[in-house]
């Protein structure tokens, strides 16, 4: 029950912790053009699977993007010691088909005012900086991350490793959504085993 419950704890801080940093665009496959009048909303955060569809989304989620997703890549436990390493990669997604209008903020009356006008310019610069501004925020917060329900902690003598998301070696294209990872590794400390302890 270890892993399920450090995943678990890593999700809970994200969702206190760190998402709340940073608001994103929510999508609207439907209309990405000037009339678009686009939301923001903290990245939402899900367990070791993307759902495939709306209909499997937990019922506070509006959509999968933008969001973060908690994934066990691998795991190491020591047979006989009170340890376990987990491997975690947090996978980092972004919409922005481009600059609206409401992107844009104007100097008024002393103090600064999103734009109202209805203007629109497609393209991937907005998009790329917003998920890689995430993985900037979401990075600098591991390396100075507490433990974790005070059970698990960041392996502090291994690097936090980061990178876009890539198939076959390339980055891939899915514009207007954008992805990006970071890695790190979590030690826990593992209750010794009743059985073990019956041979010592």
């Amino acid at each position: 029950m270890a892993v399920v419950d450090t995943v678990s704890r890593i999700m809970d801080w994200l969702a206190e912790d760190v998402c709340p940093l940073v608001s994103l665009k929510l999508p609207d496959a439907s209309k990405q053009d000037a009339g678009y009048e686009f939301k923001e909303v903290h990245p939402y955060v899900l367990g070791m699977y993307w759902p495939t569809s709306k209909q499997l989304l937990p019922p506070d989620v509006e959509d999968v993007q933008p969001g973060v997703l908690v994934q066990v890549v691998d795991g190491t436990d020591e047979v006989g010691g009170d340890s376990e390493t987990l491997q975690i990669r947090l996978h980092l997604s972004a919409w922005n088909p481009g600059r609206h209008g409401g992107d844009v903020w104007v100097p008024s009356e002393g103090r600064f005012i999103r734009s109202e006008t209805d203007t629109f310019r497609p393209g991937y610069d907005d998009g790329w900086r917003d998920a890689w501004s995430f993985l900037d925020t979401v990075k600098r917060e591991v390396k100075n991350a507490p433990t974790f329900g005070g059970y698990a902690a960041v392996d502090r003598t291994r690097p936090v490793t980061f990178g876009p998301y890539e198939q076959e070696g390339s980055v891939v294209d899915f514009y207007p959504y954008f992805f990006a990872h970071v890695d790190f590794y979590v030690v826990e400390n593992v209750p010794p085993s009743v059985r073990y302890a019956e041979y010592l």
